[in-house]
């Protein structure tokens, strides 16, 4: 077996894909290829194809899954995500979610408890909100629903702090002002029924 391309990613160009036989093999980075004397025209045994697919290329996606990892907690999809844009396939992918998960450098359910606990404190937003987002960061709906029932947020409590904090500097409410907090609150994912109730304790009964 001879290589007969080396070429580098369009998309990363820290990534290249080694051809051998003008099929492509696997892919690195850049200065792995350089490291493991890797040329055009180079001889390959297979002996060496089966160690660098074995064991090279799966160092190489967990050396950037950690580092990856290293800047902030992420989903297991988003290290999918990132492992698929450098070029990975998805059986080296596959296992280096799971050996993550396994050591708990992956933990979709820490992540989603974290997730919900910052956004409740920093940037409050309706339970069916939160839901969305999580759902397209990849979180299954199971682990979704199970971070949920464990801290046990209340849309109408959330609502109600909302205004509290935001229009606390008002002591009129005209029209304008409601359909304002109306809006506010519609955008932070409330119900209509759950506007209307936290508006309601919120504005002076007079």
């Amino acid at each position: 077996m001879r290589i007969t391309s080396i070429e580098k990613s369009n998309k990363n160009k820290s990534m290249a894909s080694v051809c051998i036989d003008d099929k492509i093999e696997f892919v690195l980075p850049q200065k792995r290829i350089d490291a493991l004397n890797l040329a055009i025209d180079k001889i390959i045994e297979g002996e060496t194809l089966d160690y660098i697919l074995k064991y090279e290329v799966y160092a190489a996606a967990k050396s950037s899954a950690v580092k990856f990892l290293s800047l902030k907690l992420r989903t297991s999809f988003e290290v999918e995500e990132k492992l698929r844009e450098l070029g990975y396939e998805e059986t080296t992918i596959n296992q280096v979610i799971n050996d993550l998960t396994e050591i708990d450098y992956i933990n979709d359910y820490k992540y989603a408890t974290k997730y919900i606990s910052e956004k409740t404190k920093l940037k409050p937003k309706s339970i069916r909100l939160l839901q969305m987002e999580l759902s397209n960061k990849g979180i299954p709906d199971d682990i979704i629903s199970s971070v949920i029932e464990e801290l046990n947020p209340d849309d109408d409590e959330v609502a109600l702090e909302i205004l509290k904090k935001r229009y606390s500097k008002y002591t009129e409410y005209d029209e304008n002002l409601i359909n304002k907090m109306k809006s506010y609150l519609a955008g932070r994912g409330f119900s209509y029924n759950q506007i209307s109730k936290a508006i309601s304790k919120y504005l002076p009964e007079d």
